[in-house]
């Protein structure tokens, strides 16, 4: 081989090992930034999720969406929710409660689903309020501040979604704190909490530029 070419070849193999370890130094940096992100998001104010028998009513209560499982008709996980906004109605908790979820098509209302389901389990349509603008965690958020004008709110959902709900509306000025939903258990819980990882970036990079 030509002393030059060979010259050429070491070099170029020295430079690809150096570029890969500072691209390598570069990820591991961001990986690290990303895990301290998700940890802010999820434990900031862990000390606001409280017990029912913490609050002191009279409390205003925000339900958030979930999936459906047909047409008008909630998904488990927003089953429960509910069921957890009427056991807190029932104990003399919360007295008002805002529905808040996505209605973003016809065919896909889930505060109208979140209504009905309410209401033919016991609670009072006179103690809810509707919030048809709650496409994210973000949206029912800020609509509680600006469209209900409300200063204090109670989170209800399930404790996998609560931390970063609850990051979110204190960020943006709110004192909210947190009641976990009842977990019957999901298939894809796994799924939900993987996702939560994502999400919690999301809302640390949203909120920044807010």
């Amino acid at each position: 081989m030509d002393f030059g070419i060979e010259q050429g070849f070491v070099k170029n193999k020295r430079n690809y090992k150096k570029s890969t370890k500072v691209i390598f130094f570069i990820l591991l940096l961001f990986c690290l930034f990303a895990v301290l992100i998700i940890l802010r998001v999820q434990y900031k104010y862990n000390d606001k999720i409280k017990r029912p028998e913490d609050l002191s009513p009279p409390n205003i209560g925000l339900v958030f969406g979930a999936g459906l499982k047909a047409r008008g008709v909630p998904g488990v996980v927003l089953q429960d929710r509910v069921l957890t906004a009427i056991k807190l109605f029932q104990d003399g908790r919360v007295g008002m409660f805002v529905m808040s979820g996505d209605n973003s098509t016809a065919g896909h209302n889930e505060v109208q689903a979140m209504e009905n389901f309410a209401i033919d389990n016991g609670l009072s349509r006179e103690v809810l309020l509707f919030d048809h603008a709650g496409l994210s965690t973000l949206d029912s958020c800020q609509n509680i501040k600006d469209d209900f004008g409300l200063s204090e709110v109670v989170l209800i959902t399930q404790k996998y979604h609560l931390h970063r709900a609850l990051y979110i509306c204190n960020e943006i000025g709110l004192n909210a704190v947190g009641i976990s939903a009842q977990d019957t258990g999901y298939g894809s819980q796994w799924k939900f909490s993987v996702r939560e990882w994502g999400a919690s970036l999301q809302a640390w990079f949203k909120l920044l530029f807010n």
